[in-house]
């Protein structure tokens, strides 16, 4: 699966997998179980604990472009290590709050530690561009263990360590990440052929638009699944992980060759779109209802073609930036995929309150096609097919 990567580019996606994935974890565990253990910080209101939890979101939207600039004059590792540095002390900081205004400048302060574009530009420095997707995928792989690991320890962790024990365990595990950032191999940037710089901003631009639809329709999903999972098929929220975890580790297991393929055949372009339109085809079969197993294969594909779009769409990015500035405008594609997932969240909920679930799975797999053809047209205008 790994056999095209050298070991230093091995050794870098492991290593700032096991980064990303403890800072990850660090977030995830705590949003199944936050609004109940909350209750009894004093100034707890369902508004205020909301913001507590959507904060993080925004702060690390705004920073994640002066970030990347800091990390393209200071370097990767630096910034990296200030990045975890604040994750942590947020973490500390709403480990001792006594009031939900200390609560949440403490999820702010964690929000400041916005690496995203740094781990991402750090990963192309370090690879070729024919392995860059597969590398980027591994990463991404590391985003869905956290996740899947954190629907499993939430629950149990909460009850031996409560809210505030969670925190203080958040800001170990950035500790922990800083360890591993200070393991990680020396510069060996890659160099490569790039784009015309007159092509560039306008990919950037396309891209960093993508991956906002790709994590909005992430998202919502996020907001309708569980309620069909409970409503239309009568599975508890105990049970969910019967649907989430086989799909995940079914769409990993089948991405790995797929990218493999497409990075040899140097068929990138051609993939993305392909891979919305799959998008947009699992959400309206989804829409559709039908029988469990049929739902499970529909949330396979749109895993699948998710995680294609993840691995894929960053090492595009990573290769029409070129080395100059390359920290900068990853942070402004991972400002637009925050942006997405807080516009997922707000506008799935609004959608599933005046709509149903049904419409509001039609509309973002609609979303989604017609996104697929604007992006083929987008692409063929600057002659991104003939250069990628």
């Amino acid at each position: 699966m790994f056999a095209q990567l050298d070991s230093s580019e091995l050794r870098t996606g492991l290593t700032l997998a096991g980064v990303i994935a403890f800072r990850m974890l660090g977030l995830f565990m705590i949003l199944p179980v936050f609004m109940l253990l909350a209750a009894d910080i004093p100034g707890f209101t369902p508004t205020t604990a909301g913001l507590a939890v959507g904060i993080y979101g925004l702060t690390q939207a705004a920073l994640q472009q002066p970030f990347g600039k800091l990390s393209d004059r200071f370097g990767r590792r630096p910034m990296l290590l200030v990045g975890l540095a604040l994750f942590g002390l947020g973490g500390v900081l709403a480990a001792l709050s006594e009031s939900m205004t200390m609560l949440i400048m403490g999820r702010a302060l964690q929000g400041c530690g916005a690496i995203a574009g740094v781990a991402l530009a750090f990963a192309a420095d370090h690879t070729r561009a024919q392995n860059r997707s597969v590398v980027m995928a591994i990463i991404g792989m590391a985003i869905g263990t956290s996740f899947l690991l954190s629907m499993v320890i939430a629950v149990p962790l909460a009850t031996l360590l409560g809210l505030h024990g969670m925190f203080w365990l958040t800001a170990g595990l950035a500790a922990l990440g800083m360890l591993l950032v200070l393991s990680m191999p020396a510069a060996q940037t890659r160099r490569e052929d790039d784009l015309q710089e007159a092509g560039r901003s306008s990919i950037v631009w396309l891209f960093a638009l993508s991956v906002f639809l790709l994590h909005a329709v992430m998202t919502l999903l996020f907001v309708v699944l569980p309620g069909m999972l409970l409503s239309q098929y009568g599975l508890g929220l105990e049970y969910h992980w019967r649907i989430y975890v086989p799909a995940v580790l079914g769409s990993v297991l089948l991405v790995f060759p797929l990218l493999r393929r497409i990075g040899s055949g140097g068929q990138e372009s051609t993939a993305i779109t392909l891979a919305f339109l799959l998008l947009g085809i699992a959400l309206g079969l989804m829409s559709l209802g039908g029988s469990l197993l049929l739902l499970l294969l529909f949330v396979v594909v749109f895993f699948l073609a998710f995680n294609l779009l993840e691995a894929a769409m960053p090492s595009m990015v990573s290769r029409v930036t070129g080395e100059r500035g390359r920290g900068q405008k990853m942070g402004l594609y991972t400002t637009f995929q925050f942006l997405g997932a807080f516009a997922g969240g707000l506008g799935g909920g609004w959608l599933l309150e005046t709509s149903g679930e049904s419409i509001t799975l039609s509309v973002a797999g609609s979303l989604c096609a017609c996104w697929s053809v604007g992006m083929l047209l987008w692409l063929r205008s600057i002659g991104m097919r003939r250069q990628a």
